[in-house]
């Protein structure tokens, strides 16, 4: 509303971009990195718990079949570069910029944990806590493994598992409706796993992950 305000008469315009959860690389650490904190769970599971090994979502049931949207970087950042050549389109409007239709983590996680040589499977069995818990849980082997594998220093230390938790866990729909983005001509949409797996290959590129 202040914007809308502020632009009336005036030579520029504005209009709000929405993402939902952001997946994607960042060279330094970011709180708030669903990607590197899974990237680094699943890394550390794999090296405890030996390939092949089943990972357990642990946030139960309501979690699992929960339907929600996430929000690829790229995919974002060419929204707003359009976003920005097209401004009689956009303006005033407001738009939620995700990567495609809903889906639910029961779709996700078995793929998620594919990419690390694990085997996802739903909640239910036993299982060995939260991301937080399980990471923190290993604190004292965190040098030693990055150490071994040759990581960066300070990925581990600088990750949110916190977020990581509080996202997975949410027991409710909460996906996006991102029809508007469509009328105003911006049509690409993929896969979600594809923005993790793109992100997953940067993060072994820059030596976050093995």
């Amino acid at each position: 509303d202040i914007l809308s305000r502020a632009s009336a008469n005036k030579p520029w315009s504005h209009c709000e971009i929405r993402p939902d959860v952001i997946v994607g690389f960042v060279p330094q650490n970011n709180f708030m990195n669903m990607a590197q904190g899974l990237a680094l769970f699943f890394s550390l599971y794999r090296e405890v718990e030996g390939e092949g090994a089943e990972v357990v979502f642990p946030y139960g049931e309501k979690a699992w079949t929960a339907l929600h949207t996430d929000s690829s970087a790229d995919v974002l950042g060419r929204f707003h570069v359009f976003a920005s050549l097209v401004p009689e389109r956009v303006k005033g409007r407001a738009f939620n910029v995700v990567d495609g239709e809903a889906f639910a983590w029961r779709d996700l996680w078995p793929r998620l944990a594919a990419y690390f040589g694990l085997v996802g499977i739903g909640p239910g069995k036993s299982e060995k806590g939260n991301v937080k818990k399980y990471v923190h849980g290993r604190k004292g082997e965190w040098e030693g493994w990055v150490a071994k594998r040759g990581l960066i220093d300070g990925a581990l230390e600088g990750t949110g598992f916190e977020f990581v938790d509080d996202v997975m866990g949410i027991p409710i729909r909460r996906d996006y409706d991102s029809s508007s983005r469509k009328e105003v001509g911006f049509t690409e949409e993929r896969d979600p796993f594809e923005g993790y797996r793109i992100a997953f290959d940067e993060m072994g590129a820059a030596r976050i992950i093995p």
